[in-house]
């Protein structure tokens, strides 16, 4: 399994590449996460108690750009603006079928149905959902779609490709005909724009997803 690899670092922002298979957080069992390895990290490089802050969350199959706190002041300005949406959040889906046009938008109501996303219907109001996507790159079998994410549902994007017919290569959670060969399924956190906690500049930090199953499959 990958690690993860520093991007970016100052005395705020901690810029990490999330290997695929890696949690978030800790969820009490024996699985890697990315919080538990940030503060082994800074602990090493500072004496005492080093602070870290998760602000947004990957799946524990999607790799890519993420961004911790350094500072507990840090930690919430950033907070807000995952939450207000000020974030910039481009992913890469790579799917299995061509999509129904070039681009388009898709906007939903999405409900948590136990341990999955779906969208909302009759009754159920269901919290709103949007976002925009283009194709990358196509190749014989597989298309590679670029995903704008302007809200911020869990497994958002799993959920509203497969409402297109088009699910996430490896995700049989949401309908993928392939079994992922590894941690990863076809989507990744390519790229995550923010406004600097203490300084105000705009950041944008980019990765290009691993030689791994299943973006290895674009080179075949």
């Amino acid at each position: 399994m990958l690690a993860p690899a520093i991007i970016y670092e100052d005395n705020h922002l901690l810029i990490v590449q999330k290997a695929p298979g890696w949690l978030a957080q800790p969820d009490g069992g024996a699985r890697p996460d990315l919080l538990s390895w940030a503060g082994t990290y800074l602990a090493r490089r500072k004496p005492g108690r080093a602070f870290v802050g998760l602000v947004h969350r990957l799946d524990r199959a999607v790799g890519g750009v993420t961004a911790l706190a350094k500072t507990s002041k840090a930690a919430a300005r950033l907070s807000r603006q995952f939450r207000e949406g000020t974030a910039d959040k481009i992913y890469l889906a790579l799917v299995e079928a061509p999509p129904p046009a070039e681009s388009g938008r898709l906007e939903q109501a999405l409900f948590r149905d136990r341990t999955v996303t779906r969208p909302a219907r009759g009754e159920r109001e269901g919290t709103a959902a949007a976002l925009e996507w283009k194709t990358r790159l196509k190749t014989r079998s597989l298309t590679v779609l670029e995903i704008k994410l302007l809200s911020g549902f869990k497994h958002q994007i799993r959920a509203q490709l497969a409402t297109l017919g088009l699910p996430v290569l490896g995700d049989l959670k949401y309908g993928s005909r392939l079994a992922p060969h590894g941690p990863a399924i076809g989507l990744w956190a390519e790229s995550l724009g923010l406004d600097h906690p203490t300084l105000g500049r705009r950041l944008t930090f980019k990765a290009a997803p691993p030689e791994i199953w299943p973006w290895n499959l674009l080179d075949a």
